[in-house]
């Protein structure tokens, strides 16, 4: 193959042939296997259900026979001493029939109730079908007095099945109870055919088959022979196996029944078993010649291609447009194609510096930005706890000024620290129970604060300094414009799923309208929603967003003098030395 076109189709070929071939030959083998499997286990489960079948027909008609032999009126018929033609025989006669004719009604599966005795009595019901001599024959089997249920088969009347009882009086027996069934009864139970072709065969436990499905199954000529050959050679097997006769293989199942010990077989020819793993098998050769072919026309077609790095070059500049930025062609050959390719690289390169650039640019600037809002404290809050402080000098010359002075310095301690943006819910409690501490005095503990906090939260990160302003504006605005009202405000801290921690800080004040949470969400001025705030609701949600991202932030909902619950919504986010205990 000295030819590109030659060395394509040989090495397309091989990769085509080492791809489809053990692909092809797996998949025909494990659906051979599955459809095995699979019949197997149906027939298996139809014939169960057949013997299913067999065995509750069995033990009702067993049934049926116990209480015809426990009933006194037929042990003391057979005992008596009357005779034919008298009137006492035929009351006898009659009462006995009717009684076993009641037992047999709704019964479709017999056909009749015969009880025979030693000494020549015999009451029946139903049309005749084996004769009374048969039937003194049974009297003749000495195992037929033992007291359990006995089968026979009757291969003389179509093979009528008999189930046998014998009465008993003192100990000893003195006749027997027969129920006949009809002569369909075997092929209502067997008549199954769980697949398309299959048989169903019946062995007693003599090796004899007493019945079979196959009237008008032309696969075996002789169904008898090869069904008990089949038995003879797989006696001691349950479940399926493969057999060959006459030059066809089959599938055969077969299961020995535990009530009566036949063994009921299932044979399916693998020619309709597998009729349609043959045709997947192939459909997947055609396929492959199929794809032979085409693999020498592409063959053919790629050897005249000249131009394929200008295909090359094309598909790459197709993946940048659609934001792939980091697609480059590679191309080599130092034609024209690979000049341009290098261009081309070489431009999309800087280009994406140039972006990261950008990129870094924007991340400084909302850096500078969140650094700007950290730095911007609340002179109202400042002057307002000045002036507490101020007031306490003049009217108490106690110890209190100088718990809101450490208060104070704790507070101006966190706000000027720049080493650290992110503090634990911890500390940011704490801070507030200090800025608390100062508030106190000034409304003079008509204000209760109370505080829940969920262990589990605890040690995530919040932007330092958020929940000052929020409580700060449920004291100002919730309570500060009646100096008469007495509030309450509580903060819970919890986790919500696995991912969320959820903050909120409820008041029972004045409210928030309708118009000032949707300034408040649209970035108004603060002092035109509620009068100023110093660093305010809006300064919190932005400090959040540029955190944690725009998913997070804080969420008003207020009832007008009812309520009022800011809730802020953060990422359960730890220190790592935290996130490993």
């Amino acid at each position: 193959m000295r030819t590109i076109q030659g060395k394509m189709f040989l090495a397309f070929s091989i990769m085509i042939c080492l791809a489809i071939i053990p692909i092809s030959y797996s998949t025909y083998r494990n659906a051979s296997h599955v459809i095995e499997e699979n019949a197997t286990t149906f027939i298996s489960d139809s014939i169960r259900r057949a013997d299913e079948k067999l065995r509750s027909t069995m033990e009702e008609a067993d049934q049926i026979a116990k209480v015809i032999v426990t009933r006194d009126i037929v042990a003391q018929s057979l005992l008596s001493t009357t005779a034919a033609p008298s009137y006492e025989w035929f009351q006898e006669k009659k009462l006995v029939e009717d009684y076993i004719a009641s037992m047999a009604t709704y019964k479709t599966y017999i056909q009749r109730i015969s009880i025979i005795g030693y000494n020549g009595k015999i009451f029946q019901n139903g049309f005749t079908r084996i004769g009374q001599t048969k039937l003194q024959g049974l009297l003749e089997q000495e195992d037929l007095q033992e007291n359990r249920r006995h089968v026979r088969l009757d291969a003389s009347m179509e093979n009528s099945i008999l189930l046998v009882r014998p009465l008993l009086a003192g100990g000893k027996s003195i006749g027997l109870c027969v129920i006949e069934f009809n002569t369909d009864f075997m092929k209502s139970v067997f008549e199954i055919q769980p697949l398309k072709g299959s048989l169903i065969g019946v062995v007693d436990d003599q090796g004899k088959v007493i019945y079979h499905s196959g009237s008008n199954w032309s696969g075996i000529s002789d169904l008898a022979s090869v069904i008990e050959k089949i038995y003879r050679e797989q006696r001691t097997e349950q479940g399926g196996s493969f057999e060959t006769v006459d030059g066809d293989k089959y599938l055969t199942v077969q299961i020995v029944s535990d009530l009566i010990g036949w063994t009921t077989i299932g044979i399916v020819p693998t020619s309709e078993l597998l009729r349609e793993v043959h045709q997947i098998r192939r459909d997947m050769i055609l396929v492959t010649v199929l794809v032979l072919l085409a693999v020498h026309i592409v063959s053919i077609v790629l050897s005249k291609q000249i131009t394929k790095n200008l295909k090359r070059l094309h598909n790459t500049m197709k993946r940048v447009r659609g934001g792939q930025l980091k697609a480059r062609p590679h191309i080599h050959t130092e034609d024209e194609v690979g000049q341009l390719s290098d261009m081309f690289s070489s431009m999309m390169t800087h280009v994406q510096e140039l972006m990261e650039e950008t990129e870094e640019r924007g991340r400084q600037k909302r850096e500078a930005e969140y650094r700007a809002l950290q730095s911007q404290i609340n002179p109202h809050f400042l002057y307002n706890t000045l002036n507490t402080i101020n007031y306490l000098s003049k009217i108490q010359q106690v110890p209190n000024i100088g718990e809101i002075s450490a208060a104070l310095v704790e507070l101006m301690r966190f706000a000027v620290d720049q080493k650290r943006d992110l503090i634990p819910i911890r500390e940011e409690l704490e801070l507030l129970k200090r800025y608390l501490s100062i508030q106190k005095y000034r409304f003079l503990d008509r204000v209760t604060v109370s505080i829940d906090a969920e262990e589990s939260t605890l040690d995530c990160l919040i932007p330092k300094l958020v929940l000052q302003p929020i409580v700060e504006n449920a004291l100002l605005h919730g309570f500060g414009v009646s100096p008469e009202r007495e509030g309450r405000i509580t903060i819970k801290s919890y986790c919500r799923g696995s991912s969320d921690v959820i903050i909120d800080v409820t008041d029972n004040g004045v409210g928030i309208s309708e118009e000032q949470i949707e300034a408040i969400h649209k970035h108004e001025p603060e002092h035109n929603v509620q009068g100023g705030t110093g660093i305010g609701i809006s300064n919190v949600r932005d400090r959040i967003r540029l955190t944690f991202g725009e998913e997070y932030g804080i969420s008003i909902v207020s009832v007008p003098g009812i309520l009022t619950t800011a809730e802020l919504r953060l990422p359960q986010f730890k220190e790592k030395g935290e996130e490993d205990r």
